[in-house]
């Protein structure tokens, strides 16, 4: 046997051997959980993102990430709601770190910790380093304190947007876009070097709403109306000093005496941390324990074609893929025991045949079970469409990032880049629009308004979709349409979603149509299931280490912009796409 074969054979024992080994680390670690002590303070790190989703099982020490951040949203706030009701659990402290959760989740959050508020325990919040978002979540806190020598950077929102256009024209690339819609703005960082007046009116809209609900979460935790916190933040971003001269922290101390006065508060000798991570699993199995099931499918990421792809370092979703996705919905169709589905959207949309895949199967399934949606941060264009389902109710948080309905495609020639690598092209056809997605010429004419009529024809598609799903007739969705964005508040003002809410009340709406009575407690069974440590060793990896080491704060929003448009290019043979104009950070 040569030693190239011996290798290989040894490699893959190896990685047999340590699969085995994690995976017996994580059993074991599940199986000694301790119970929690009398004097508990249940400890919720407020530090960077929150999954909506994880698909794979993977222990915090192989992903890197830190105890708690590998904890659902769902599994943290059930967690916060049964600390509420647990007599061990005498006080609820938010860590807040850096926050980057996003603002739908953020308010998901807030409504678990006022559920906790309820039950007359404190709620006390440590700011080690806090922004808009973080403060947002912790401005609930009875008391709030911050470490010395810190600061708040808490200030208005802004919004920047890059452009390329200039850049492409150095390099020789010549960007055509064609939409469907005034405000579908996607393409417009490739065509133009600044926002196109719809796109800036949009954009402002979106601020306003943001900023709104921003002053009034301020408001409804420290006291005082939204016009006195408007004044303050133009005061921003703050030192230490000054945010406790402003009453935004009534406490300047460090981590250990915030704990020892914390202590002395719920009378116990020296308060129990326990981090989320620890408390969620016992949540979730005490909370969810009811014999019936319904099922959370999660929907999370950019829509393709063929299967989703789960980044196996995170164990979270970053393509929602229509084969993946059909297969999910068969199986719930088809499992007697699933009372009711939830299907959970967070996706900026994409590939549009891809999305009507999708459509169709979603449709499939609401003839069969009782069906809810429920939008998370970010459910537009496509992430919308898959959701119109007649006589389907949509909830959207009050920040959700929704709407977006539109389409566009996006065509580059290359030619001129080609000129200076000193590459050439010949090319033959057969066809008088053989050609027509050639990166080796600019459209004809001919072809512009060959591929504008098939972009029409698919948003015109789009206005039926959604006309069908939401009962409303097609005109009057396109005045709400036309690739604009709504914030949440606003799509319930404008009839795109029915209810504002999150978990609770997609589980009490999905419940109520399954007729399973409102008191009565349901076992909540998420898809896609988690995927074990091998399967993920093993699936879709590829490319991720490329993109880990690019996805740095001086190259990320640049290589993010033009990767997605590389997508993009590489997407127009497949069609147009049901994708969002832009995102929007608030932090």
């Amino acid at each position: 046997m040569s030693s190239f074969v011996k290798g290989l054979l040894a490699g893959v024992l190896l990685v047999f051997v340590v699969t085995g080994l994690l995976g017996a680390v994580v059993v074991l670690a599940g199986r000694s959980e301790p119970d929690i002590p009398s004097d508990s303070a249940l400890v919720v790190r407020l530090e960077g993102g929150i999954p909506e989703h994880i698909d794979a099982e993977l222990p915090g020490f192989f992903s890197g990430r830190s105890d708690d951040s590998g904890t659902t949203l769902y599994g943290l706030t059930q967690a916060i709601r049964r600390a509420a009701e647990d007599e061990n659990v005498k006080a609820l402290v938010l860590r807040c770190n850096g926050s980057g959760a996003g603002w739908a989740k953020a308010q998901e959050v807030r409504w678990a910790i006022q559920a906790f508020k309820e039950s007359g325990k404190p709620v006390w919040a440590y700011l080690a380093l806090a922004g808009r978002e973080g403060y947002y979540i912790s401005s609930l806190a009875d008391r709030v304190a911050i470490q010395p020598e810190s600061f708040l950077n808490l200030s208005g929102l802004r919004a920047e947007v890059m452009f390329f256009k200039g850049a492409l024209d150095k390099l020789g690339v010549q960007a055509d876009l064609i939409r469907s819609g005034k405000y579908k703005s996607a393409g417009e960082p490739f065509t133009r070097d600044e926002m196109s007046p719809d796109f800036r009116e949009a954009m402002n809209v979106t601020l306003d709403e943001f900023y709104g609900q921003l002053l009034d979460g301020i408001a409804k935790g420290r006291g005082r109306d939204a016009e006195h916190w408007r004044a303050i933040l133009d005061e921003g971003p703050y030192t230490v000093a000054e945010a406790e001269t402003h009453g935004l922290v009534d406490d300047v101390m460090y981590e250990d005496v915030f704990y020892e006065q914390l202590s002395e508060a719920v009378d116990v000798e020296d308060v129990h941390r326990i981090g989320v991570a620890r408390y969620a699993g016992k949540a979730d199995s005490t909370r969810s324990g009811g014999r019936k099931k319904i099922a959370m499918l999660h929907a999370i990421g950019r829509i393709t074609s063929g299967s989703s792809w789960t980044d196996p370092f995170s164990g979270q979703h970053e393509t929602l893929g229509a084969e993946t996705f059909e297969s999910q919905l068969e199986r719930l169709r088809e499992d007697d025991d699933v009372e009711g589905v939830i299907l959970r959207i967070d996706s900026p949309g994409g590939d549009a045949i891809a999305s009507d895949q999708m459509l169709h199967a979603v449709r499939r399934l609401s003839e069969e079970k009782p069906l809810v949606v429920s939008m998370s941060t970010l459910a537009a264009s496509g992430g919308y469409y898959i959701a119109s389902v007649p006589d389907v109710p949509i909830v959207a948080y009050p920040g959700t990032y929704t709407g977006s309905i539109g389409v566009f495609t996006i065509h580059f020639n290359l030619r001129k880049l080609y000129d200076k690598l000193g590459i050439s092209k010949d090319i033959l056809t057969r066809g008088r629009f053989a050609a027509v997605d050639s990166d080796y010429k600019s459209m004809t004419p001919a072809e512009r308004e060959k591929l504008s009529r098939y972009v029409t024809a698919i948003y015109e598609a789009f206005l039926a979709r959604v006309s069908e799903g939401r009962g409303v007739d097609a005109n009057s969705i396109h005045e709400l349409a036309q690739g604009r964005v709504w914030v949440g508040n606003q799509a319930l003002a404008n009839g795109l979603v029915d209810e504002l809410g999150g978990y609770d009340k997609a589980i009490e709406l999905v419940k109520e149509a399954a007729e399973i009575g409102e008191d009565e407690a349901v076992q909540v069974v998420h898809y896609p299931p988690r995927r074990t440590l091998f399967e993920t060793l093993f699936s879709g990896g590829r490319q991720v280490a490329l993109r880990e080491v690019l996805e740095t704060p001086l190259l990320g929003e640049a290589y993010r912009t033009w990767t997605q448009a590389l997508g993009w290019a590489r997407r127009l043979r497949g069609g147009p796409m049901y994708m969002a104009p832009y995102t929007l950070s608030v932090d």
